[in-house]
């Protein structure tokens, strides 16, 4: 199978390896063999033997899906595993034992772990219990766009670390393109836990991120700039612009799904630009061939006075019609839309406003008989007002059944999204207790986290108590229908 030349170069590289290189190596040549998306035939056990413990913490759902991949070709090596949340964890001593444990987490805001999984890291960041023999490995997704990179997951190795336990695969750092690299890391941790004897039985092996060209940074998709439109009107102190991006690729997303924009080489010897994510503001039934993006122009000024720009911001505004953008698509696993009877309510404030949109238009198209319920503010309605023509039309066609807006600064006392919520409560408790899916999109901090204060209040009144409110959010989270796209 190689020729001489290659078995010589084999050997050389063999004999300077370590354990942990190697092991690296094999699941590296794994996730070439075996590429993502791929459904490939293995003969392997669905008869588990031992018990492997994986954990998520999540915000948007990737987490949760890279476990349950992980878990599943865990299975196919002969592995009892079925994924959790980490706020199941309320002791540390729970994780004593001798099956190895994986945590997979995400990095939000300023290096935090997700809200859901808050709890879990203080407590193990304070516990004195003792970890030692226990076996584990942690995988983190991040945007290297921000500070404090991957900030959880090196606290979540620290932490176990600290405990005694003992790590068995190198920790993994992926960054907002981890849908290309995830496999190979799976891949390797399972070549670093002790080996099973597992029954040979034929099994399938998927994973759930697409192939092939335009999910990745790697293959991007080539796109032209159609429309470039600026949403906000004169006096408007913002700089937000409706960009149409036409593609000739088979590609194909869903509402919710973000893109990621490849910034192009702006200085000789930069040769890695992380890409920057947009939630997608079209929808694949009404815009077919194009993805639409809502773009807010980031700026601030220095000690100096001199205003700076977003990198990529900049870059998309100063795009001209005609003009190429590579771009891939990253898929958003829990931000999606329900079946099409369900109601929604959608709170998305400024460029929050992108996947609602997306939202909107898709069930418009697909004529579905779900209710649909949005929030949206800005600073003034006059000229911050994001799609005003079409929320209009959607409201008169009936397509958008209630809309309730705030434009902060249009009167002396701000109002914000939250407002709005309180005014509405025993209409959004109604909503919710038929089954409607709230989605909240925009800033985590404040906007996330005052509606999540408000929503809190709101069911302590229907519920009885903070205790019972806080309870009946958690389940609607888990049952995803409380679901957060916020950064």
């Amino acid at each position: 199978m190689l020729t001489e030349q290659q078995k010589a170069l084999w050997e050389q590289l063999r004999h300077t390896l370590s354990r942990d290189q190697a092991i690296w190596f094999a699941g590296y040549v794994q996730g070439i063999v075996q590429p993502e998306g791929m459904v490939a035939t293995a003969t392997a056990t669905v008869t588990a033997q031992k018990k492997l413990r994986v954990f998520f913490a999540t915000e948007t759902g990737n987490s949760k899906m890279i476990a349950q991949q992980l878990a599943k070709q865990a299975k196919e090596h002969g592995w009892n595993a079925s994924p959790q949340s980490v706020k199941k964890i309320k002791q540390a001593e729970e994780l004593q034992g001798d099956e190895p444990i994986i945590f997979v987490t995400a990095t939000h805001g300023e290096g935090e772990p997700p809200e859901t999984a808050l709890a879990f890291f203080e407590m193990l960041q304070q516990s004195e219990a003792s970890l030692k023999g226990v076996k584990y490995a942690v995988l983190g997704l991040g945007d290297s766009s921000y500070p404090q990179y991957n900030q959880a997951v090196r606290d979540l190795d620290a932490y176990m670390e600290k405990l005694g336990a003992e790590r068995i695969y190198e920790r993994g750092e992926l960054d907002v393109d981890f849908a290309s690299h995830y496999p190979q890391w799976i891949a390797g941790v399972l070549s670093a836990l002790p080996s099973t004897q597992p029954a040979s039985v034929p099994a399938t092996v998927e994973t759930a991120a697409p192939s092939g060209k335009g999910y990745s940074r790697l293959e991007p998709v080539v796109g032209l700039v159609r429309e470039i439109i600026d949403l906000n009107d004169r006096g408007s102190a913002k700089a937000t612009y409706h960009i149409e991006i036409e593609y000739d690729e088979s590609l194909a997303y869903a509402p919710g799904d973000v893109a990621g924009i490849i910034l192009p080489h702006f200085a000789e010897g930069v040769d890695h630009l992380t890409p920057r994510l947009y939630s997608i503001a079209s929808s694949p039934l009404a815009h077919a061939g194009n993805i639409h993006l809502t773009v807010a122009l980031a700026w601030h000024q220095g000690e100096n006075g001199e205003i700076g720009y977003g990198l990529c911001s900049r870059y998309l505004a100063d795009l001209k019609v005609g003009d190429e953008v590579k771009f891939f698509i990253q898929r958003n696993s829990l931000f999606k839309l329900p079946e099409d009877e369900r109601d929604i309510i959608m709170i998305g404030p400024g460029t929050g406003i992108a996947p609602f949109r997306s939202f909107v238009w898709e069930r418009a198209e697909r004529g579905a008989s779900g209710r649909n319920w949005l929030f949206f503010g800005e600073q003034h309605q006059h000229c911050d007002f994001l799609y005003q023509a079409e929320w209009v039309d959607f409201v008169e066609t009936g397509v958008l059944h209630k809309i309730d807006l705030a434009f902060s600064r249009d009167q002396e006392h701000k109002i914000y999204v939250q407002h709005r919520l309180k005014e509405n409560a025993s209409e959004l408790v109604e909503w919710i207790n038929g089954g409607a899916v709230i989605y909240v999109c925009g800033a985590k901090d404040p906007m996330s986290k005052d509606v999540e204060q408000v929503l809190l209040e709101i069911f302590a009144t229907e519920k009885g108590g903070h205790e019972a409110a806080q309870a009946f959010l958690d389940q609607l989270h888990d049952d995803n229908r409380y679901v957060k796209d916020v950064y």
